[in-house]
């Protein structure tokens, strides 16, 4: 009986140690360098400039600024990053962490600027030609009306 079960023991300990998975070649483990972080862009990272006040008319200079012009994600990129304006993607080049796009408020009233984890979307107040035009046509009105009562 000491021997059935020492047998029994023997075979325990053998069977394991081994595997009846399919052994593969070990892939190669490639260094990687952890000095080196790459960030991803977030809310925090870019501060958005609108002029005010927007005209449907012209082209607003939309201006996008990091705040660390050092940003890992525009050094890995060479200061180009794309992002999508409105639906459609733009890619932006950067110079001393800002730059800027030209974008006109005619049929939309609505900017959104999306990369990566940033977000931005606003409802501007757009000004039509008719604002404009009418007051300086009253105020006209009215100088050459009182030009010509007085004389």
């Amino acid at each position: 009986m000491k021997k059935i079960a020492l047998l029994f023991t023997l075979l325990c300990t053998l069977f394991t140690g081994t595997s009846f998975a399919k052994n593969e070649p070990a892939e190669e483990i490639q260094e990687i360098d952890n000095s080196i972080i790459i960030a991803r862009i977030s809310n925090e990272d870019i501060q958005v400039s609108i002029p005010s006040p927007i005209f449907s008319f012209t082209d607003a200079e939309i201006k996008l600024k990091f705040i660390n012009p050092e940003h890992t994600k525009l050094l890995l990129n060479k200061n180009k990053i794309e992002f999508i304006i409105n639906g459609e993607p733009t890619i932006l080049e950067f110079v001393n962490g800002e730059a800027g796009f030209k974008h006109r408020f005619d049929t939309s009233k609505n900017l959104s600027i999306y990369a990566e984890d940033f977000s931005f979307s606003k409802n501007v107040t757009v000004y039509p030609l008719w604002a404009i035009l009418i007051p300086v046509i009253v105020i006209v009105l009215y100088l050459l009306k009182r030009m010509l009562t007085k004389k």
